[in-house]
């Protein structure tokens, strides 16, 4: 009976025990979590993610499970692990469904597909997200992010609408300035696309411009070398024809001052006028001559000013 006694007093000392050994247990893993948050802030992500995972392991932090699980999501997305960080918020999402930090997670396991370069991917979850949390907190960052992911996918139109609902509906939000920013450059691209475009066809007409003008200087070459040579070849025929003239020309000239000369000297010396009659007459014909050939040349030099006009 004393023995039983002993055994029913040890059994009820260490029930009594086990509610302060578990409340130790849960204020031990609220103190790790909380270390785990300030690593994080500090920028030691490494011992956070280690402090956290023993959280997630410890049974006694069973109600800080979620928060750790998110948390550790967090650590991964500022490590550049976009592919971690999304398996952790899932499981946020599917295992807690009803916890505050899902819509959290939502949002951030959009950025998460971001980072990994699932625009698609990241674009449909974060427009789920605003729809279905629209008075989150971080709704204006999802617009701005929804509108890099709309970038990325090469729809600017869009995304400059995105960018233009942050600036106008939630003008505190920090990401006012970084849209703006991104709205200008939208627009510098646009214009610079624009001239692009202008250059690229003033290079175009240019070239045209010129190949016309080669073209047709080409053209223009070849008819003035074409009737160069046939006017050339006329010319020079008609040349050859007024030379071969204008020597008959001096020769009769020649002639004719020879037979004046004779007959001059005739009529001094002997008075014959026979012989007179006889150089008269050839005289007469010489002159005769002389003017034809000198009507002759006026005509070819006047086909000769006219071939020359052209040129």
């Amino acid at each position: 009976m004393k023995y039983r006694g002993s055994i029913l007093l040890l059994s009820g000392l260490m029930l009594a025990a086990v509610p302060l050994l578990y409340g130790d247990t849960q204020a031990a893993a609220r103190r790790l979590f909380d270390e785990a948050i300030v690593l994080f802030q500090s920028g030691e992500l490494e011992q956070a993610a280690m402090q956290l995972r023993r959280v997630t392991e410890s049974a006694a932090a069973e109600q800080l499970h979620p928060e750790a699980w998110y948390w550790l999501g967090r650590v991964r997305l500022v490590q550049q692990d976009g592919v971690a960080a999304a398996r952790y918020f899932d499981h946020v999402i599917r295992s807690y469904p009803d916890h505050p930090r899902v819509s959290d997670a939502f949002y951030h396991r959009a950025r998460a597909r971001l980072s990994t370069g699932e625009y698609q991917a990241a674009l449909v979850q974060f427009e789920g997200f605003v729809s279905r949390y629209p008075d989150s907190d971080y709704v204006a960052n999802a617009y701005y992010w929804a509108g890099e992911a709309l970038l990325a996918l090469g729809h600017r139109e869009r995304a400059a609408r995105l960018f233009q609902t942050v600036i106008d509906e939630y003008p505190t939000s920090f990401r006012v300035e970084a849209a703006g920013y991104r709205l200008s450059l939208i627009e510098l691209g646009e214009r610079d696309e624009q001239l692009q475009r202008l250059l690229q066809w003033s290079h175009e007409e240019h070239l045209r411009t010129i190949e016309a003008f080669r073209r047709s200087r080409s053209a223009y070459e070849e008819a003035l070398a074409a009737y160069r040579d046939g006017v050339d070849g006329t010319l020079s025929a008609d040349e050859r024809q007024v030379a071969r003239l204008r020597a008959e020309i001096a020769e009769l000239v020649t002639q004719l001052d020879a037979a004046r000369a004779e007959l001059q000297r005739v009529r001094e010396a002997r008075g014959d006028v026979a012989v007179e009659g006889e150089l008269a007459n050839r005289l007469r014909v010489a002159e005769i001559k002389e003017q034809a050939l000198l009507v002759k040349e006026r005509l070819l030099r006047d086909l000769e000013l006219a071939g020359e006009s052209p040129r």
